[in-house]
């Protein structure tokens, strides 16, 4: 058994089971015709090796602040008091 995943611009969520082997080696083989039928296909491989990268940027906000946690929090809650 495989599993192939497909991400699609939409809020949908389904779930097809192939029990037909050659069925499943035509949808594959067409599903990879479409991925390489262009350099601007729609299907895009995940992107994983940039995961640390991103998370090292997102992260970095945070890093070296002058202020500690108890001093950000406090001011957090100052904030949303004076909103109410």
């Amino acid at each position: 058994m495989g599993q192939v995943v497909v991400d699609l611009p939409q809020n949908i969520n389904r779930y097809f089971r192939v029990k037909d082997l050659k069925f499943g080696q035509q949808l594959l083989r067409e599903l990879e015709e479409n991925a390489s039928a262009s350099e601007t296909s729609a299907i895009l491989p995940p992107r994983r090796k940039t995961l640390k990268s991103d998370g090292d940027e997102v992260l970095g906000i945070w890093s070296d602040r002058e202020e500690s946690a108890m001093e950000i929090a406090r001011k957090i809650r100052e904030n949303n008091r004076r909103t109410t």
